[in-house]
This record gives structure tokens, sequence and C-alpha cells, in this order.
């Protein structure tokens, strides 16, 4: 198995199987903490996207191809038009990969702003797109966007962790130390 097949694999793991757990725990503590319904899940497909810009070994395309896989299939289990999500996550890897040269994330604290960033960027060019498109969306969705980002960034240091394990395990040339050690 590459180290491209086995990131996308966690990454759909990540989208299929973590969803229902999630949305099991909210509506479990719904009882006790009534706002704890309203949670929105965190955005597992952008901290994997990130995960391959800022990780930068291998191509840009192929790293750009798995984010346009983890986009289509977030497409298709969002119910959103095709090519929304991919066009949003390929957006985020290649302005990340760009500025990767110049991002310093070896901290958790900076981890948690570079993906509160990128999830809130992730979140406008979906909502752009829904509203440009018929049936045309509304902006005031928009509003939930820093409330996902925040709960992607606060998981962001553990996914980045988990992923560099599982990378280090699939590619034997990568370095003990590395951004997300």
């Amino acid at each position: 198995m590459t180290r491209l097949v086995g990131l996308f694999m966690a990454g759909y793991a990540g989208v299929i199987l973590l969803a229902p757990l999630w949305h099991t725990l909210t509506h479990g503590l719904a009882g006790w903490l009534p706002w704890a319904r309203d949670l929105p899940m965190p955005n597992l497909a952008v901290l994997i996207t990130l995960y391959l810009a800022l990780a930068v070994r291998g191509s840009p395309s192929a790293g750009g191809a798995c984010a346009a896989a983890l986009g289509y299939v977030t497409d298709l289990l969002a119910g959103a038009p095709k090519g929304t999500h991919i066009l949003a996550l390929l957006l985020v890897y290649f302005v990340i990969r760009g500025m990767s040269s110049r991002l310093y994330v070896q901290g958790r604290l900076s981890q948690i702003g570079v993906a509160f960033l990128a999830a809130l960027f992730h979140a406008m060019v979906v909502v752009a797109i829904h509203v440009a498109l018929p049936p045309r969306g509304r902006w005031s969705t928009l509003a939930y966007g820093p409330v996902e980002a925040g709960m992607t960034a606060a998981l962001a240091p553990l996914v980045f962790y988990l992923l560099w394990r599982l990378d280090r395990r699939l590619a034997r040339e990568a370095r003990t130390e590395g951004v997300f050690r």
C-alpha cells in the first residue's frame, strides 16, 4: 500500500465511520446539554488535505488527486452538487502547498491556527459555490463556518499526529522527525 492510498483510506474511513459516531455522541449529550445537538462535525477531509499539503513530500499532482478524491467522497456523502467539495479541497491544498515553505506548523498552537483558517476558507468556498448554483443557497449559512472551523482546529493536533504515525508506518523513507511529530 502506498503512502497516498493509505492517507486516502484514512480520510475515507474518517469521513464514513466517524460521522455516525459523532452524530450519536452529540445527540446523546443533548439530554444534558441542549446546545450540544447543534455542534457541527469537524471537517476531517480538510485536515487530511492540510496534512498532505504541509508534509511536502511527493508531487503536487499526486496530493491534488488525493484531495480531489476526498472531495468527491465528501460530495457524495453530503449530497452536495458534484464538484463543490472537490474544488474547495483543491483550493485549500494548492494554497497551503504554495505557502508551506512560509508556514511554521511544528507547534500545536500553530497547527490549530492553520487548521482554523483552512477550514474557514473551505467553508467560505463551499457557501460561495452553493450561492452561485441553482437552487440558490443563502450567505447566512456561513454563520456555521467559524463553529465548524473551531471544531476542526481543536482536533487538528490529534489528527495530524495520527496521520503522521500512519505515514511513518506506510512510507519507510519518512524521517522520524517531521513537521507533525
